[in-house]
């Protein structure tokens, strides 16, 4: 049983936090999605394609949605998402936070999607223009599952969007609720349009801090061989050793690799949508 790869204690979260974060990040901070243009300070950028925004959303949420039962470490379960265990990860270890700059990074971020915002939008179908809160998290929630999934797998958005309406007043039927998320996906579609130049120059910057905690650990001992690594204390399984050996010698990327990528947006683009 020891060599079975389940996250059993702080050192495996470690190593599986690292290399499925450092992935993702360099899936969505990526120019086979988009292109930055302008210069800094008044950098924007532009998806490829409309399919190139749809996956963007979709490695986005990946990043922010919580995994039920993630790790089970002193006979508990956990229930974490990648930005929430970056939180973990800085607060266990302050002084490479600290050094690297993730703790800052990853604090802006979770700070800009736990903001609320008024959405307004008209729904012809209902004959009513329609306004409730809603968090950055939960608006990246709408698009990008809307995104991935079709009506028949949307019974818990359908859910939370009835509880947003009966909460600020208005009360739908369930067809007329079926009309109502076509309309508000075309509002959340636009606002993550304008958001994404912000969210990427947010993300970016968590990608090179983590980086470069991953470059200063190689640096500390530098091997490529897995049996001279110093690893997190606790770690269970020989596969979490090799991986986290994959981590310290294949993702250590030249800080221009991301930054190139990484935009420097208007002051406008990190304002509220209006």
């Amino acid at each position: 049983m020891a060599n079975i790869p389940i996250i059993r204690s702080e050192g495996d979260l470690e190593i599986v936090l690292l290399h499925e974060t450092h992935g993702l990040l360099a899936d969505i901070i990526n120019p086979d999605l988009y292109f930055v243009g302008g210069t800094s300070p008044d950098q924007s950028v532009l998806f490829h394609t409309h399919s190139s925004f749809d996956l963007f959303l979709i490695l986005l949420i990946e990043f922010i949605a919580e995994g039920q039962k993630s790790a089970y470490i002193d006979k508990k379960y956990r229930n974490l998402s990648l930005l929430t265990g970056l939180l973990w990860l800085c607060d266990k270890h302050k002084n490479e936070g600290e050094e690297s700059g993730l703790n800052i990074a990853i604090l802006k971020f979770n700070s800009w999607i736990k903001r609320e915002a008024a959405i307004k939008f008209w729904c012809p179908e209902v004959d009513t223009e329609i306004e409730f809160m809603l968090s950055n998290e939960q608006l990246i929630s709408f698009g990008a599952n809307t995104t991935k999934h079709h009506f028949l797998r949307l019974s818990t958005l359908f859910g939370k969007l009835e509880s947003k309406c009966n909460k600020a007043g208005y009360v739908f039927s369930p067809q007329q609720l079926s009309a109502v998320l076509p309309s508000m996906i075309d509002e959340v579609n636009n606002r993550l349009q304008y958001h994404s130049s912000y969210i990427i120059e947010l993300l970016g910057n968590v990608f090179i801090s983590l980086n470069a905690l991953i470059i200063r650990r190689f640096e500390n001992n530098p091997t490529n061989r897995v049996l001279e690594m110093e690893f997190p204390e606790g770690v269970t399984s020989d596969t979490f050793k090799d991986m986290y050996g994959s981590v310290l010698v294949f993702k250590r990327y030249e800080r221009s690799r991301i930054s190139n990528y990484t935009p420097i947006t208007t002051h406008y683009l990190k304002l509220r949508y209006k």
